[in-house]
């Protein structure tokens, strides 16, 4: 079977951090020779903490064995576009997204991350104008895209996307030295009887609807996968419904970056505290070495970028005489929304009353005026 063949190809000189994510990306592959039989195409996405995790490697093996593989790992959105209009379709293996995507990225991300996002649907276009002649021109940005680099991508691109969370390998995990005098020639060969097995099932594929376990955008993400898992037959159809549920599970998913601060700040806001100042807030977060904050854009995190962040989920400071306040109450209910987490309400405390008097008896009083 040629999907075995091929998943032996990458297990010899990659390794991946489970069999799960090594069939989620042979699939991958199998689907760019397929891709005239969808309407969306997911995107590949191998992100590392460090570099030295087998990225790009594995982006090398797989440009050996997609149709029209182009790997780059510098590519302006013009060029981008122009590359898939001119055709046959070709895939792009795109290295380092985070020059474009991280915290040192230039002007352009917006471009390539709103092309990255509307061309995994059949039929997207993106609009320009033609020089000198002021004609607006469609082009086509319908493709196949794989991702490699280190930290993390917008969560809109994360969301149409297969994610494989690379890690360095350990002395344990032994792969072999890619030649590409001696390797290169095998995984073309390997390409060529895909083409062929891809032609084979073309018809069978063509609206083929899989049993999916999966819903909402995941379902569509999934669904090429594990239709070419079920037309291949066992064991293929057995693994693609393993890699869909666990590489699809919201723990094995990077957060984005607004949910990671709800999480971190859930995590160090002291128990029973009603409300921190602003200063506090990052203070503290800053101080824990695990969480990122205190690197954050290379400056650390500071009040505007906080409060830029949180605006999105609807919590907001509070201006006090002293200084600006989150209260506990505001972030309780994004935790609860976004996090699934449902921590315990806190009272404010309350002021100390004064001890009431015992109402006197209206006879005891006129008593006692009596005596008087």
């Amino acid at each position: 079977m040629i999907l075995d063949e091929i998943d032996d190809y990458l297990a010899r000189f990659v390794a991946f951090p489970s069999e799960p994510a090594r069939h989620a990306v042979c699939l991958w592959i199998a689907h760019t020779h397929l891709i005239d039989c969808f309407e969306s195409t997911p995107r590949l996405v191998l992100s590392s903490a460090e570099k030295q995790s087998g990225k790009t490697r594995c982006l090398e093996i797989i440009s050996l064995l997609v149709p029209t593989g182009r790997h780059t790992a510098s590519i302006s959105p013009a060029a981008l576009f122009r590359l898939i209009e001119e055709g046959p379709t070709p895939t792009i293996l795109f290295d380092e997204f985070d020059t474009v995507f991280g915290d040192k990225s230039k002007d352009g991300s917006e471009d390539m991350r709103s092309l990255i996002n509307s061309g995994h649907r059949r039929g997207a276009l993106t609009y320009r104008c033609q020089m000198p002649s002021m004609k607006v021109k469609a082009f086509p940005v319908f493709a196949p895209i794989a991702l490699a680099g280190i930290g993390y991508l917008p969560d809109t691109i994360t969301d149409r996307s297969v994610l494989i969370q690379m890690r360095r390998r350990s002395p344990a995990e032994i792969v072999e030295s890619f030649r590409i005098r001696i390797h290169e020639p095998i995984g073309l060969g390997l390409q060529e009887r895909l083409a062929d097995w891809a032609e084979e099932n073309t018809k069978v594929l063509d609206g083929y609807i899989p049993n999916n376990p999966l819903e909402d955008r995941p379902a569509d993400v999934w669904e090429p996968l594990l239709a070419i898992g079920e037309i291949a037959g066992q064991p293929w159809a057995a693994r693609s419904f393993t890699a869909a549920q666990t590489l699809s599970n919201p723990q094995n998913t990077a957060e984005s970056l607004g949910v990671e601060l709800l999480r971190n700040i859930r995590t160090v806001w002291p128990a029973q505290q009603t409300s921190l100042t602003v200063s506090a807030l990052i203070t503290i977060l800053c101080e824990v070495e695990e969480m990122r904050w205190a690197e954050h854009h290379g400056r650390g995190l500071n009040p505007r970028s906080l409060s830029q962040i949180l605006k999105k989920f609807e919590v907001q400071s509070r201006r006090t005489a002293e200084a600006n306040v989150y209260d506990y109450s505001s972030l309780r209910d994004a935790w609860v929304r976004y996090l699934g987490v449902d921590p315990p309400s806190l009272q404010p405390p309350q002021p100390p009353q004064p001890p009431q008097m015992e109402l006197m008896d209206e006879m005891d009083l006129l008593r006692k005026e009596g005596q008087a």
